[in-house]
């Protein structure tokens, strides 16, 4: 239809549509019928080795939330180093899966990469009320001598133009 139209001169060739050259090009093998039955094909499912390995790491330690594909660094997400190093103690050894999966995630912990919730390390609690103290030697805070204690909540009321808790 569209090269009727381009040839009679009702449409200008650069009014074409977009999909013209490529169908020109490509031409399908049968004509698009809207009465042609739809050919029935079995569709193959295709599973690379490091897609099992993904599935059991995300059954294990769960999603890490909102991943950005629009991120161009060149950093690998956790889940991507843990196969790296999984197919690297495979390669090396002939341990079971359940064991290559604790190794795997014992050598990334070795790297800094936490994946439980109760592998991490302890973390160390902040308290409300910080001490603070002068240097030795040194001018105490506009002449006030030692502040024993600052409440976090005190200082961000006073910056607001609020009152002490």
């Amino acid at each position: 239809m569209a090269t009727g139209l381009l040839k009679s001169g009702a449409m200008k060739p650069q009014d074409k549509p977009l999909w013209y050259d490529i169908y020109e090009a490509f031409p399908p093998r049968y004509e698009p019928h809207y009465d042609r039955s739809p050919v029935i094909k079995e569709i193959k499912q295709i599973f690379y080795p490091e897609d099992v390995i993904r599935g059991k790491f995300y059954r294990k330690y769960g999603s890490p939330g909102i991943i950005s594909l629009s991120d161009t660094s060149p950093r690998s997400s956790l889940c991507q180093l843990f196969v790296a190093e999984y197919k690297h103690l495979q390669a090396d050894s002939s341990l079971t899966e359940d064991r290559l999966m604790e190794e795997a995630a014992l050598a990334l912990e070795a790297r800094g990469f936490y994946l439980g919730h109760s592998r991490h390390p302890p973390k160390v609690n902040h308290p409300e009320i910080t001490t603070l103290e002068p240097e030795e030697g040194g001018s105490s805070l506009a002449g006030q001598g030692k502040i024993s204690q600052v409440r976090l909540a005190d200082v961000f009321k006073e910056s607001q133009g609020g009152e002490k808790l």
